[in-house]
């Protein structure tokens, strides 16, 4: 089993995040979520947590299993509203059992 990820940044005021975990194997994976959140996104500035995705919000508390194939993709996307200026850490992470994680560095106000 082979999850790979990634997390892209793009800067257009907001920041708009799009994670991405591609099953690169040759045998389907089975990921199990204990709950509605499938994935969180959290930014940090010099090691200080700035912002949290999954903040303020409710998930339902379900277990459900996706089956990934080969080549199959579980994508999501975040926004981070009106961010100061400053270079950010981003790590994006699969909220289930196989977990995976990605990191970005974004830079605003330039």
């Amino acid at each position: 089993m082979t999850l790979e990820p990634s997390l892209e940044a793009t800067v257009d005021g907001d920041v708009r995040f799009r994670f991405t975990v591609t099953n690169a194997g040759s045998d389907p994976v089975r990921v199990t979520f204990r709950s509605g959140l499938r994935a969180d996104l959290v930014v940090y500035e010099d090691g200080d947590l700035r912002w949290r995705w999954s903040d303020g919000r409710a998930f339902t508390q379900a277990v459900e299993t996706e089956r990934l194939e080969p080549g199959g993709r579980i994508e999501r996307e975040f926004r981070w509203p009106e961010p100061p200026d400053g270079t950010f850490r981003a790590r994006a992470t699969l909220e289930g059992e196989p977990t995976a994680a990605a990191t970005a560095t974004v830079t605003t106000g330039e």
